[in-house]
């Protein structure tokens, strides 16, 4: 009697009735809508809304399968042999690997790594990225782009993680091996194959990141040293300025030399009508 009132009991049950309830309310208003359209005469349209909507519930079951089931999976297992199994397996035992405790921990990543994303708190993720689950919560179930789904978001992460996977997994059992070295060696070598293919990928995204700043920060002083890309405004008006002051200054000598020959014209002519005079 008491575990029929034990807490996870109630609530299986309480989650059992409220999916039970969505079923229910689900059909009689399928049901009810079918009923209104044949009185209706509308049996193309109702035949055509069908259609319509079983194929968006296959689509998106198929996709929400992969993402909720695949994908974590892949993540908590990733997160297992890089966390877990190096700081809790010994070197002379093998991993036990418990696939839904792996799926619970890679579905709570995978949905804090989607809301930071799109709350835009992750810094280091590309925009792309961010644009593309922009589009697919616009566009929403009943306009879902299958295709462009699987194309662009899922099968691009389930790529890097059967890469992130599979590569130290290659390396630790397939490439070490033939050099010789003895089985716990190998063994260690298999316990840590992740970490280090991790360790190695966070140097090289650091160097590229700081081979891009310090490229960047070159860059920025040889502009501002040699004022590379910047447009001299003044230069135009300067030349304007001093080409008008030009022109004004001739103008003025010229307009003095005029004056003064009309002055001793004028001078010359009063002293020889002077002499006329006398004579």
């Amino acid at each position: 009697m008491l575990f029929l009132f034990s807490p996870s009991l109630m609530a299986l049950s309480a989650m059992a009735f409220i999916i039970g309830s969505y079923v229910i309310w689900t059909a009689v208003a399928g049901a009810r809508y079918s009923i209104e359209q044949i009185r209706k005469r509308r049996a193309s349209v109702l035949f055509n809304q069908i259609s319509k909507w079983c194929a968006i519930v296959v689509k998106s079951s198929a996709l929400l399968s992969i993402w909720i089931f695949v994908i974590p999976v892949l993540i908590g297992l990733l997160f297992e042999l890089l966390v877990i199994v190096p700081m809790r397996v010994p070197v002379d035992e093998s991993p036990v690997f418990l696939l839904y405790q792996d799926w619970a921990l890679g579905l709570i990543f995978l949905k804090i790594w989607t809301r930071l994303m799109l709350d835009h708190m992750m810094p280091l993720v590309d925009e792309s990225w961010r644009v593309k689950f922009e589009r697919v919560r616009e566009d929403g179930f009943s306009r879902l782009q299958g295709l462009w789904v699987l194309r662009e978001i899922v099968l691009p992460i389930i790529m890097k993680l059967l890469t992130a996977l599979c590569v130290p997994y290659v390396l630790a059992r397939g490439v070490f091996p033939v050099l010789g070295y003895p089985l716990v060696v190998n063994s260690a070598v298999y316990r840590f194959a992740w970490l280090g293919c991790l360790s190695f990928s966070f140097l090289c995204f650091c160097a590229k990141r700081f081979h891009v700043w310090f490229t960047n920060l070159h860059n920025s002083i040889r502009d501002d040293r040699y004022l590379i890309g910047r447009r001299l405004h003044n230069y135009g008006e300067d030349a304007g300025k001093v080409s008008e002051a030009g022109s004004s200054t001739g103008m003025e000598n010229s307009s003095n030399v005029l004056i003064q020959h009309d002055r001793e014209a004028d001078v010359g002519l009063r002293q020889r009508h002077a002499n006329r005079q006398g004579d």
